[in-house]
């Protein structure tokens, strides 16, 4: 039926339609490399902007907006490479592992490859992550923690290459 194939429906309504359980024995592989899910929001969340649990409403999230917020849940994503749930006109794709672009701000500090990542004053930006000294170990804030910078970013705002490890 136009190139598509179903296991389980007659009528498919992608390239591969199954209906039903499947079981891979192999490797699945995909061009994109972020997990991502279906997630409720109140307001439109653009690709690779940060986002952070909802203080108002239950199972939803909204832009971040302050700095290292332990409520940091994910980043929008235009392209998954594995999108779960069910899409809905009040949800969007929200990334939380994997490597993905993010919107990061380095007016609080230049990003260097390899450099963590929080959510930042700027709404739906990462900064680098400035560590506290705790008794002389140098330590960054628990629970605040999106990912590690895989690319630099020396000043002003952009996007950049995360990879998505929340903590």
């Amino acid at each position: 039926s136009g190139g598509s194939v179903g296991i389980g429906t007659g009528s498919p309504a992608a390239k591969l339609h199954v209906a039903g359980d499947a079981q891979v024995d192999g490797n699945i592989a995909a061009k994109y490399q972020d997990i991502a899910e279906w997630v409720r929001t109140g307001e439109r969340l653009p690709g690779g902007a940060v986002v952070a649990i909802d203080e108002t409403q239950p199972n939803q999230v909204v832009l971040a907006s302050r700095p290292y917020d332990t409520r940091v849940a994910g980043v929008g994503s235009e392209r998954p490479g594995v999108l779960l749930g069910e899409a809905a006109e009040d949800k969007a794709k929200v990334a939380h592992s994997g490597r993905v672009k993010v919107k990061v701000d380095a007016r609080h500090g230049a990003i260097a490859i390899g450099d963590l990542l929080v959510t930042s004053p700027t709404a739906g930006h990462a900064m680098r992550s400035a560590p506290m000294d705790l008794g002389g170990m140098q330590v960054h804030r628990p629970g605040t923690l999106l990912g590690k910078a895989l690319e630099p970013l020396a000043e002003g705002q952009g996007e950049i290459l995360v990879l998505l490890m929340l903590q």
